[in-house]
């Protein structure tokens, strides 16, 4: 598997010019190869968690161009039918979800579109490849008692910490990897009001609202973080909270809550549904405030859930 450091820097990697007509045959070639689309990632301003998640994609279909050709993955020899046959693999035979098998060719896509630019006698087999249709209906999120559930539970655990993540998340609609990039200087708090300047995607900053909840057990936690040695907003005793660890928190907690398989991304959706359905918001109003370049990517949140279309067809 290909990584990235938390500086950037693709483990094993090594430092490699491409040229054209250059072999990628062999590990050391690719190596190359990935660590200089590394190097162009990084310099667009995408997160190391974002640049992982394309090497490890890339890494997969490595793996699987080796099992199914019995050869290397060269970049130059895969053909469209390798492509549309993995596209197939990963749907049928992995059964993966939709958006999951578009999120690999993604990545397949972004490192063509880095080889194209630099090559230009180079095709991308995925010219003509169509991403899977999306599942419908919204995505999936917690219903009001679920969540009360999950902020009791957080609230009693006596975890300072924890009880700040948890109700930042719900009450912000921060991904994992935004809110452990929080420092204490993002927080901006009074009396009445409350705000974060929180750095999402590509390096875009927004400012979200805190409601007086969030205020609240923001206030006590940094009572109780007093001074330390980190920039990092959440502390706990190991260091800074990474996203990995906000995971099996929030996974913990919903396991007492009893809402197994819960993640910080459902608390995302949550908040963008009630802001949505229940505190009357509009799409822009929304995309702002989660950080959404796209109205469509909003708009997901608005389409009829599956319990709400069951209960209007029993209506009938």
């Amino acid at each position: 598997m290909f990584l990235v450091d938390p500086k950037g820097r693709l483990v094993g990697g090594c430092n490699g010019k491409m040229a054209v007509g250059q072999d990628f045959t062999g590990e050391g070639g690719l190596h190359g190869l990935l660590e200089e689309w590394r190097r162009d990632m990084l310099a667009r301003g995408l997160s190391p968690r974002t640049i992982n998640g394309y090497l490890a994609d890339v890494g997969a279909f490595a793996r699987y161009y080796r099992e199914s050709t019995g050869q290397e993955l060269d970049p130059r020899a895969v053909l469209p039918d390798d492509v549309a046959l993995y596209r197939q693999h990963l749907l049928a035979v992995r059964r993966e979800r939709p958006a999951t098998v578009g999120r690999r060719l993604a990545a397949l896509r972004s490192l063509y579109r880095f080889l194209c630019a630099r090559d230009p006698s180079l095709r991308s087999p995925l010219e003509r490849l169509r991403a899977p249709a999306p599942e419908r209906g919204s995505p999936r999120a917690l219903e009001g008692a679920a969540l009360r559930r999950f902020l009791r539970v957080a609230h009693s655990c006596g975890n300072p910490l924890w009880r700040a993540m948890a109700v930042l998340l719900a009450y912000t609609g921060l991904r994992a990897q935004e809110l452990c990039s929080l420092e204490v200087g993002d927080v901006r708090l009074s009396a009445r009001k409350g705000e974060l300047l929180v750095r999402g995607k590509g390096g875009r900053e927004r400012t979200v609202p805190l409601p007086a909840e969030a205020r609240r057990v923001l206030g006590d936690y940094l009572r109780w973080r007093g001074e330390q040695p980190f920039r990092q907003l959440l502390v706990g005793r190991r260091g800074p909270l990474t996203p990995v660890g906000a995971w099996r928190i929030v996974r913990e907690l919903g396991r007492r809550a009893g809402i197994p398989g819960l993640y910080p991304h459902m608390l995302r959706h949550t908040y963008a549904n009630r802001l949505l359905r229940e505190a009357g918001a509009d799409l822009v109003m929304v995309a702002e405030l989660l950080g959404h370049r796209s109205l469509a990517t909003t708009a997901r949140y608005t389409r009829p859930r599956r319990e709400e279309m069951e209960e209007a067809v029993e209506r009938l």
